[in-house]
């Protein structure tokens, strides 16, 4: 019982303190003017290479190759477990 009492004491410590950084950083950011708009095509738009239109093949065969290793982890990891 003493345990349970203590760690919701310790989570609503640590929500305190969350809230109260999300409040400095309302106060440290929110008078900013000189804020500048990022968008898609600033970032990576024809001018910066394109890597939305070049590379998206190699993107797609990287996130398959990845996926099969994960699935490929699993697989031994679940049959030395068991």
């Amino acid at each position: 019982m003493l345990s349970k009492i203590l760690n919701l004491i310790i989570a609503l410590l640590l929500l305190a303190v969350l809230f109260i950084a999300i409040d400095a950083s309302i106060d440290i950011w929110g008078g900013k003017e000189d804020v500048k708009e990022i968008s898609v095509e600033r970032l990576a738009g024809p001018e910066r290479g394109g890597i939305f239109t070049d590379f998206i093949f190699s993107f797609e065969l990287l996130s398959l190759l990845l996926i099969a290793a994960l699935i490929g982890a699993l697989y031994i990891a679940k049959k030395e477990g068991a």
